[in-house]
């Protein structure tokens, strides 16, 4: 029972909970998006990218599960590697993430970033396999503001933001490594998307960026302010070139 008072405690200081137990048939679904990247003459959609949320069941637990497909073309795998795959579960009752796995091919093995949010020990469970003598576990902490980036994409969507709310810090899991960052409201926007009320928000990376070459570190992000809450819209300066990612579907 303390355990589970002391996350629920955690949850609710974090946002998680707010505005989460009942999402709308609106927020469910699959939107798709197209990536588009501009460096000098260069303007082209050099990937697609599909997002899915939908009610299920993992362990006997009511959850959202969500899974991710960016297909990129060979211009932009220096950005992004190979093509991503990815699934999360979060809870129904408060959108908290429950389990997470990135499966990955290189040189023709199978690998994979699994995370499990353990709620009994408080801590996220990392594991990291990239060759058969190559696996790696580690420990973060279970505090509501540490995780995995497709569980982060449905917190930014969900979290009820105030002007007067002072810079978030979080921490984002990739590649089983934990990196510091800020997450802030900017503003409500109308204009960015015409025809929906959107809010801007900010996050920043202050370790390393998004990419696979570790830049973007500052990205832009629409979210729908209509019950869908969908993202609308992402834009990211890289290293060399200017990102976007905008619904196509």
């Amino acid at each position: 029972m303390k355990k589970f008072l002391f996350l629920a405690s955690v949850l609710l200081a974090s946002g998680v909970v707010s505005g989460a137990r009942n999402l709308s048939s609106e927020a469910l679904g699959t939107v798709k998006y197209a990536v588009q990247y501009k460096w000098g003459a260069i303007n082209a959609t050099v990937a697609t990218a599909s997002i899915s949320l939908e009610k299920g069941e993992r362990d006997d637990q009511a959850v959202y599960h969500s899974k991710a497909l960016i297909q990129t073309t060979p211009i932009f795998k220096l950005f992004v590697g190979s093509d991503y795959v990815a699934e999360t579960y979060l809870a129904q009752s408060n959108l908290a993430p429950v389990y997470f796995i990135n499966p990955f091919t290189k040189n023709g093995f199978e690998g994979k970033f699994q995370y499990e949010y353990n709620a009994d020990t408080q801590k996220i469970e990392s594991t990291t396999v990239k060759g058969p003598q190559d696996v790696v576990k580690e420990t973060f902490p279970l505090n509501g503001r540490t995780m995995d980036l497709l569980s982060l994409l449905h917190f930014i969507r969900f979290r009820d933001f105030s002007a007067s709310d002072k810079p978030l810090h979080m921490h984002i899991l990739m590649g089983g490594k934990s990196f510091a960052a800020t997450l802030s409201l900017v503003k409500q926007d109308s204009e960015k998307f015409p025809g929906r009320d959107a809010d801007h928000l900010l996050l920043k990376m202050t370790e390393r960026g998004l990419m696979e070459n570790g830049s973007g570190n500052e990205i832009d992000i629409w979210r729908s302010r209509g019950k869908d809450r969908r993202i609308l819209g992402l834009e990211a300066p890289l290293s060399a070139g200017f990102m976007s990612v905008t619904i196509s579907e």
